[in-house]
C-alpha cells in the first residue's frame, strides 16, 4: 500500500526525458509516471543520492506544437522501481502543458 500523500494526480506515462546534473552529466531516461509535482524514471538507483538537485527535460504537445520544458528537480527516493523527483519551482507555460498532459484522456 502506497501511503505518501499525493497533492495532485499522479498518471502512468511513457515518456523520455533528459536528465541534466551541473556541466558533466547529461542521460535520457523514461518517465514511469508524472505529477505536477514530480516524476518517476526508470533509471539506474546508483546514479544519484537523495537531495540531488538535477534538472528534467521533457518534450510536450502544446497548441499542436512540441517544445521543450526544462524543470528543476530534487532526487527523493531510489527504490528497485527507480527513482523519484520532486520539482521545483516552474513556468506557467510548463504548468499548462503538464495539465493538459495529465488531464486529458
Amino acid at each position: 500500500m502506497d501511503t505518501e500523500k499525493r497533492a495532485s494526480i499522479r498518471k502512468r506515462i511513457s515518456l523520455n526525458v533528459l536528465i541534466n546534473h551541473d556541466l558533466t552529466y547529461s542521460k535520457r531516461w523514461k518517465i514511469r509516471d508524472l505529477s505536477l509535482n514530480g516524476a518517476l524514471l526508470e533509471m539506474s538507483n546508483e546514479e544519484f543520492l537523495p537531495g540531488t538537485p538535477i534538472e528534467a527535460v521533457i518534450l510536450l504537445k502544446e497548441h499542436g506544437q512540441s517544445d521543450l520544458y526544462r524543470l528543476p528537480a530534487e532526487v527523493v527516493r531510489l527504490n528497485s522501481e527507480g527513482l523519484a523527483l520532486r520539482f521545483g519551482n516552474y513556468d506557467n507555460n510548463t504548468y499548462t502543458a503538464l495539465v493538459n498532459l495529465l488531464y486529458s484522456s
